[in-house]
């Protein structure tokens, strides 16, 4: 019965769990070799927090979106 559930594809949460990783290795590093907290510190604490929400939510299933806006050229540009 258990060979007929579909396999789950958790690669994303491998990707979010090794950039998590990653990055507090970063912000360990900035800590020891700065003392302090600088905007590196800050900009890499900003990347730790997205990597756990991503690695936390569903993003396997998002999709995303392109959508294309004609612009007028030179000349064409129609008043009514």
């Amino acid at each position: 019965m258990l060979e007929d559930k579909p396999k789950i594809d958790t690669s994303f949460e491998l990707k979010w769990k090794r950039t998590l990783r990653k990055r507090l290795l970063n912000c360990l590093v900035l800590i020891e070799n700065h003392g302090k907290p600088t905007q590196d510190l800050l900009y890499e604490v900003r990347l730790v927090k997205e990597a756990l929400t991503y690695w936390n939510s569903d993003t396997a299933l998002w999709e995303k979106h392109q959508m294309t806006i004609p612009m007028p050229m030179e000349g064409q540009a129609k008043v009514d």
